[in-house]
């Protein structure tokens, strides 16, 4: 069964539509990468999802329970919880400070010291950098909070936008092993990324956005094949 449906989706800003008619379903303990070229709606199609901008039309439904429209602190306690692109940590705050931020949205408030242990278990440079200031971590280790931040408030479904941006391939891959193992333990996971061939070897599906729309749909298989997959990413004759 579904965990998150998107149906017929329509978003933008004011009269300005950026989104069109996206439809997709996510499974418990699955991944679906979103990829296209820049300025299409990957993160439009992020935020309206998570509640930052107000849908025009379609259907978005967590876990059975209509999300569409909802305000973004409600949708984050139903279990759906997002990391922005850049990140935005506090970066005058503590790792430590950081992590609490990111309690405030859990639906069981006795599960928190043990929610805590779990983000350090995971990430453990968080747990040796605790009293740090979040500005002081090098990037590889700021997205790694960024992601435990949001992790921490017990979601059923993580959004991630650009997780590998700024970050060296060495880092990247660590990132990525820690979210391999988050779509493990049953979260249902959505990536938007411009490393296209990354987040589809990655990813159980990956849909291509361009013009607002879902222009095709790609497999880990067509990871491997550059020709289909640039076909796919820029479009026929491009």
């Amino acid at each position: 069964m579904a965990l998150l449906e998107v149906s017929n989706l329509v978003a933008g800003y004011g009269k300005v539509q950026v989104i069109s008619d996206v439809s997709f379903s996510l499974e418990p303990g699955k991944s679906i990468g979103i990829v296209g070229p820049n300025g299409v709606g990957k993160s439009t199609l992020l935020l309206t999802i998570a509640g930052a901008i107000s849908p025009k039309a379609g259907s978005i439904k967590l876990d059975s329970t209509n999300i569409f429209g909802m305000r973004p602190e409600d949708i984050v306690r139903l279990g759906l919880s997002l990391v922005p692109e850049g990140r935005q940590i506090f970066s005058g705050l503590t790792v430590k400070e950081n992590l609490s931020l990111g309690l405030t949205g859990r639906r069981d408030k006795k599960g928190s010291h043990e929610a805590v242990a779990r983000m350090h278990e995971l990430f453990p440079v968080l747990s040796t950098h605790e009293h740090h200031q979040a500005g002081m971590l090098s990037g590889g280790q700021q997205q790694q909070l960024a992601i435990a931040r949001a992790l921490i408030s017990d979601p059923k479904v993580l959004l991630l936008d650009e997780p590998s941006l700024g970050l060296a391939p060495t880092v990247i891959a660590d990132v990525f092993e820690r979210l391999r193992e988050i779509i493990q333990m049953g979260t249902a996971v959505v990536i938007v990324e411009q490393r296209a061939n990354l987040v589809t070897s990655f990813a159980d599906e990956t849909i291509v956005i361009r013009d607002g729309k879902i222009q095709s749909r790609l497999t880990p298989a067509d990871a491997s094949n550059s020709d289909s997959l640039n076909r796919s990413y820029f479009g026929a004759g491009d």
